[in-house]
């Protein structure tokens, strides 16, 4: 099918830093086959065509961290640090959620993302524990139409976890034949990555390993995979977290990788709130990628991640919302606000990171990490049309003039107009076209939040949280 949008004003995101205030694009199957000034707007003929009415036409945003199985936990995690919400509210909750539940989660998940402008996904995915969850999770997500990027998680028998079913090798065999079977699934929309998580924090517990970090990465290497990782982030204290666990190992979870000589272009390192100025020369030295997750880090009391130091030494940043359960929103413009905001104040600087830097954290610098920026991240003739229209003629976005300002400093996901992915319409007028049974969805995932509430024992965690919220110890 061929769709001219017209009437739009065009954020393209490429290197020359294009921006048509009255422009078009012309999608043809799922690819974008022209982009300009509306001067240049050619004549036809077309299948569709779309009026824009001034509306931000932009790549379509990247969730670069995001955890699908949690999206039914929102609202729990309230005044809590990261360690206690860790063993106190995922883990019970992961343990009792069946295959049912992470499947409404994950559809849940998309039909949000989608509808605030996301159209593509790191999907930091966590194990579980019946046979094949993986394709649950793909078909799952497929149902929304989204881009997915699952990145499964490697693990293996490590010396603290004798009684693991599988060796190194045997996982890394396992490990290839999902890959074979998932890379590339649902007409192409479908990538696999790996989670190697290697912290300080897992290492600690008998997660991971030398052996388990280093089968793992070999893996990627050979299977051309990113790894995604959590890393230098939690509490700063001396009896829990990021802190405690640097005293015992005598190590960054960065110089861990560096001295394994594992340390790479592929790693996309989640966080980084606690990088030393060692961790950013190695990081930028090496390559790696870094995800920051504003809103999350603030939900939490996390701290403020270094990110204009991370850029100015020339590491590539991205955006991600972190899972649900802890801040409660996945949508990407928001990100791109507290970024600006948050760095601000980090550097008391106002322009430390100017809304053009963060529109491209959250689209070519995601797809730069992912290492498919020569496919999706920019609006550029030949590749593939994953696009938003956010509306401009509600009464918070009719006053701004400068357009990159006004979508990240003004707008909101929830204007979200209309969403392409693979040159495919999936939102159109902010109507979903193909999820007609999203209030199905919405009402089987308030059903399974229930089911898991009472099964994990969390009920102390819901009701009203005025003036006092328990919190977990």
């Amino acid at each position: 099918m061929k769709t001219l949008v017209r009437n739009a004003c065009v954020i393209c995101v490429n290197s020359a830093g294009d921006v048509f205030e009255d422009g078009f694009i012309v999608l043809n199957g799922p690819r974008i086959a022209d982009v300009g000034p509306a001067s240049n707007e050619p004549a036809g003929p077309f299948d569709r065509i779309i009026d824009a009415r001034g509306g931000f036409a932009v790549p379509g945003l990247i969730n670069m961290h995001q955890h699908l199985h949690s999206n039914l936990l929102k609202g729990l995690a309230d005044g809590m640090l990261l360690e206690p919400w860790v063993f106190g509210l995922t883990t019970p909750s992961r343990k009792v959620m069946t295959r049912e539940h992470m499947v409404v989660s994950t559809r849940l998940a998309g039909l949000e993302m989608l509808r605030t402008g996301t159209t593509c996904v790191l999907n930091h995915q966590a194990l579980f524990e019946y046979p094949d969850y993986e394709r649950d999770v793909v078909d799952a997500l497929a149902s929304s139409g989204m881009r997915h990027v699952l990145a499964v998680p490697f693990q293996c028998r490590t010396p603290r976890r004798p009684d693991y079913p599988l060796g190194a090798e045997e996982a890394a065999e396992r490990t290839a034949r999902l890959v074979d079977r998932l890379n590339g699934a649902h007409h192409g929309t479908t990538t696999l990555a790996l989670v190697v998580e290697c912290n300080a924090h897992h290492t600690e517990l008998g997660k991971s390993s030398d052996e388990l970090v280093r089968t793992g990465h070999a893996l990627a290497c050979a299977r051309d995979m990113r790894i995604a990782v959590h890393v230098s982030g939690g509490t700063l204290s001396l009896k829990m977290g990021f802190t405690k666990y640097r005293r015992q190992t005598g190590r960054s979870d960065v110089e861990y990788l560096e001295s394994l000589g594992v340390l790479d272009h592929r790693w996309i390192l989640k966080h980084g709130i606690h990088f030393s100025d060692h961790d950013i020369e190695l990081v930028a030295s090496r390559g790696a990628h870094v995800v920051y997750t504003p809103t999350s880090e603030s939900m939490r009391g996390g701290g403020l991640g270094p990110i204009v130091t991370l850029r100015r030494s020339g590491i590539n940043c991205a955006l991600g919302t972190d899972g649900p359960a802890v801040d409660y929103s996945v949508d990407m413009v928001e990100q791109m606000k507290a970024c600006c905001y948050l760095q601000a104040v980090r550097y008391r600087d106002a322009h430390a990171i100017p809304p053009r830097v963060a529109l491209e954290m959250a689209t070519i610098g995601a797809a730069r990490a992912l290492g498919l920026e020569r496919e999706i991240g920019s609006i550029e003739t030949g590749k593939l049309a994953d696009i938003v229209v956010f509306e401009r003629s509600r009464p918070h976005l009719r006053i701004p003039s400068d357009p990159i300002t006004a979508l990240v400093r003004a707008a909101r996901g929830a204007d979200a107009h209309y969403v392409f992915i693979d040159g495919r319409l999936l939102l159109e007028e902010g109507c979903f076209v193909a999820a007609a049974d999203c209030r199905t969805v919405i009402d089987a995932a308030k059903r399974s939040a229930q089911d898991i509430i009472h099964a994990a024992g969390l009920e102390r965690l819901t009701g009203l949280r005025w003036p006092v919220r328990p919190t977990l110890k």
